[in-house]
């Protein structure tokens, strides 16, 4: 993406167009409070942009494009890719 959200991906605004609309958001924490409601920013949403910011640095770093499935929160068939995913704990700490 580029200033103005320009792309070079072609016939991204129709792919675009055929992705659903998500669902209301509250985005004032107090009705969240008082609805018993999700808020917009809560650990899905935080989880989901801090991962999109990881991939980019991971491809980044290797300098080239890498597949993700989110569902397994993996890039299939590529080690060194996961090795970034989740690097190895400096000792003493361990999962």
């Amino acid at each position: 993406m580029f200033k103005g959200l320009r792309s070079t991906i072609p016939n991204l605004k129709e792919a675009l167009a055929g992705i659903p609309d998500p669902e209301p958001t509250i985005f004032d924490f107090s009705e969240s409070v008082r609805t018993r409601k999700k808020f917009a920013l809560n650990e899905e949403n935080g989880h989901h942009s801090a991962t999109l910011v990881n991939l980019a640095k991971i491809a980044w770093q290797l300098g080239r494009t890498i597949r993700f499935d989110p569902k397994t929160q993996r890039c299939p068939n590529d080690d060194a890719a996961n090795r970034l995913i989740d690097p190895a704990m400096r000792a003493p700490w361990h999962l």
